[in-house]
């Protein structure tokens, strides 16, 4: 009996996702709940499994196909026509495929591996085809990468973009080793450059690393989507603050080695996101967010802080859950763990998802003050700076050195007032300066 598998909602009402590798081809036998695809959605690279057994007549798409909640994904035991389902297949063009011509056909990276190139040494070929994000083939097409000769140190196989830029780098200092025509004459021979010149043909005006139209990918498209949403119907007002933190760096120093011999690498997000958590529970309101529908405002049963991490993908927002009734060594574990998983693409709905307040960090690109956008329904973000050494007037009236962290605190004025803002994060601040207030937290 023929049986169509269709594009499941992998979480949270996605409207379509990207088929980012196949894990099976035609012919294969497979048995019910077994792997057959990874799936690439707003918020993360997920398995899809078979509800199936049976071996496959048929798969509707390539890889790279962004395809809509819905359509015709696998057929099963069928004669390869598909005609047990009358659904159309998706209209989204492969995502690889949506690149400018040029570029193309100036860097191709196939998907599909002859049997030629999967002798090569470098990365697995499963079901026939390279496994890596359609982000991490497109960066390697970009730059030439023939991903066959790419060893692969992701999980099951998965070719990263760590890889990727390892054998670029390697590439170019083979590169650069290769002779190369000189471009400017000897010293030697005075009357060189007005031949040279005379000779030389005219340079083509530089390329740019990137033209043409590319499809957006669907994290792309949810962050577009999202964004424009909160900045078009929520009022944001953002505080602009600085704290000195040298008790903090004090505090962090002290405890440093403590935290490695627990295998944590104690870092300074994990001391803002408990400050933050105690802050929203004396201020329950940053906690919350606004149904305009109802009319309501929904208090959450939990602290739960989402922190945002830059992946080649897209921006995700791991949560660290109930982050007040956790200790600040637990928090930093925590969020080292889901930043990785975040880069490596193994989030789970479960820690992708539910949020109350979320940290948003450019310091690390030594970044200062700036106006995040609040999360969707959240009432509040915290922006956190770089920390730089700047003359204060200490509390004997002395110029000195200070170490001062950049704030930047967005809220929803809908629900949040300018007063209580502040005080919100004239608390958190004095939980920064000090550590030691953040003891007195449960």
């Amino acid at each position: 009996m023929t049986e169509i598998f269709k594009m499941p909602d992998v979480g949270e009402g996605m409207a379509e996702g990207e088929i980012a590798s196949w894990l099976v081809k035609v012919g294969d036998t497979i048995k019910e709940d077994d792997p057959i695809a990874e799936v690439q959605n707003d918020k993360l690279l997920q398995e899809i499994l078979s509800p199936y057994t049976g071996t496959i007549t048929k798969l509707y798409v390539e890889a790279g196909t962004v395809v809509e909640v819905g359509a015709p994904l696998v057929e099963f035991d069928g004669d390869g026509s598909g005609a047990a389902d009358a659904a159309p297949t998706p209209a989204a063009a492969p995502a690889e495929k949506a690149e400018a011509p040029q570029a193309e056909a100036e860097a191709p990276a196939p998907t599909e591996v002859s049997s030629e190139a999967s002798g090569k040494v470098g990365a697995p070929v499963i079901a026939g085809k390279l496994r890596a994000m359609p982000s991490v083939r497109r960066f390697a097409r970009q730059n030439g990468v023939d991903l066959t000769t790419v060893a692969a140190t992701g999980r099951r196989g998965n070719i990263t973009l760590e890889d990727v830029k390892n054998a670029l780098s390697g590439a170019s200092a083979t590169t650069d080793m290769a002779p190369t025509t000189p471009e400017a004459p000897s010293q030697a021979a005075p009357d060189a450059p007005a031949i040279e010149s005379e000779a030389k043909a005219p340079s083509a005006p530089a390329k740019s690393e990137k033209a043409g139209r590319v499809a957006m990918s669907p994290i792309r498209k949810a962050i577009a989507k999202n964004m424009t949403s909160q900045k078009q119907n929520v009022p944001h007002v953002t505080l602009f603050e600085q704290v000195e933190v040298s008790k903090l760096m004090a505090h962090r120093a002290t405890f440093k080695e403590v935290a490695l011999k627990q295998d944590v690498k104690l870092t300074y997000m994990a001391y803002v996101a408990k400050a933050l958590a105690a802050m929203v529970k004396h201020f329950p309101d940053l906690n919350a967010h606004v149904d305009m529908a109802k009319s309501e405002i929904v208090y959450p049963d939990g602290i739960h802080v989402g922190i945002a991490v830059d992946t080649p993908s897209g921006l995700f927002v791991p949560v660290v859950k109930n982050a007040d009734q956790k200790s600040i060594l637990a928090i930093a574990k925590e969020i080292a763990e889901l930043a990785e998983r975040a880069r490596d693409g193994k989030l789970t709905p479960d820690v992708a998802s539910g949020s109350t307040i979320t940290i948003s960090n450019i310091g690390s690109a030594r970044g200062n003050w700036f106006t995040p956008v609040i999360n969707v329904n959240e009432a509040a973000i915290l922006g956190l700076g770089t920390i730089a050494k700047e003359p204060i007037v200490n509390e004997e009236g002395e110029i000195v050195v200070g170490n001062m962290m950049k704030l930047s605190l967005s809220f929803d004025h809908r629900l949040v007032d300018g007063m209580l803002a502040q005080s919100a994060i004239n608390d958190l601040k004095k939980m920064l300066n000090d550590p030691a207030y953040m003891l007195m937290e449960v």
